[in-house]
């Protein structure tokens, strides 16, 4: 295993341990990032063989990194990310220098057999003649036939023979051109890069010690009245307004659409009421 592979193992292992504190689990991560849930797993283990290329994998660590509250890690997943891009880009330069051989001046591969000079030289002198005997002859007995036109064919071990191709006239000239014709592999097809997931708009309180909660949604009653217990954490969907009175606001840790706001007062003394909207507005009730 290399260096890279154990340090992206060990930075898996840091994420899900922070994820696990934070009381999140992976069901949740992708019910609010929509990123499928190998991915997220590949994440944690460090795992990148099924992911796609390195600008998309970059984009699902921050995603998922902003949702658990981890963004500090960023920076050192980009660093091993960007040493993996850059060794891919080694290697197609390299790859495209092996496959340019003949084309560079450099010398002809092994097991290659130059043809020799006087033998292509006489070829082509035969060429020449048979195809002007034929044109004096086409043009002396009414046209040339496509049926009986004669190609030259040269092989690589020096040898040179003369074949008949029959070409029949229905052929269509565009499919017989592109018919055989096949991509290269290095041909690189441009994908525009996949959008970021949306985050569904959603409010967290965590208990940061016991701290009593009065939660509503727009004008109804409220849905939510009891204490949260030191290390619980409470999650709603946000489709409208929620109006939360902290009893301690000094207990309590809001995370508003995925956007950790801390505690939600650490000078209070005491209890106040706050208003979070679904667009990541909030403000304190006076």
């Amino acid at each position: 295993m290399t260096d890279r592979n154990e340090a992206l193992k060990e930075l898996g292992r840091v994420v899900t341990e922070r994820r696990e504190n934070a009381g999140i689990t992976l069901e949740t991560v992708f019910d609010r990032t929509r990123i499928r849930p190998e991915y997220l797993r590949g994440i944690e283990e460090g795992d990148y063989t099924d992911f796609p290329e390195p600008v998309y994998i970059k984009g699902f660590i921050r995603t998922y990194l902003k949702v658990i509250g981890a963004e500090d890690l960023l920076d050192d997943f980009n660093a091993l990310i960007d040493r993996t891009e850059h060794s891919k880009s080694s290697y197609r330069k390299d790859h495209a220098a092996v496959g340019n051989v003949l084309g560079n001046g450099s010398s002809m591969p092994e097991g290659f057999k130059a043809a020799s000079h006087l033998g292509l030289f006489i070829v082509l002198i035969a060429a020449l003649i048979g195809t002007g005997i034929y044109v004096w002859y086409a043009l002396n007995s009414g046209g040339i036939d496509l049926k009986n036109l004669k190609f030259f064919s040269f092989s690589g071990n020096g040898e040179n023979t003369i074949t008949q191709e029959t070409l029949s006239n229905d052929i269509d000239i565009n499919e017989a051109v592109f018919e055989n014709v096949e991509l290269s592999d290095d041909v690189l097809v441009s994908e525009e890069p996949e959008p970021e997931p949306e985050i569904t708009p959603s409010l967290e309180i965590h208990a940061v010690n016991d701290v009593w909660l009065s939660v509503s949604f727009g004008d109804s009653a409220p849905v939510y009245r009891r204490t949260l217990k030191r290390g619980e954490v409470m999650r709603w969907d946000l489709k409208e307004t929620a109006r939360v009175l902290f009893g301690r606001p000094t207990a309590a840790q809001v995370i508003l659409n995925g956007e950790d706001l801390g505690v939600v007062n650490p000078r209070a003394k005491k209890a106040e009421t706050y208003t979070y909207s679904p667009d990541g507005n909030y403000r304190k009730i006076k």
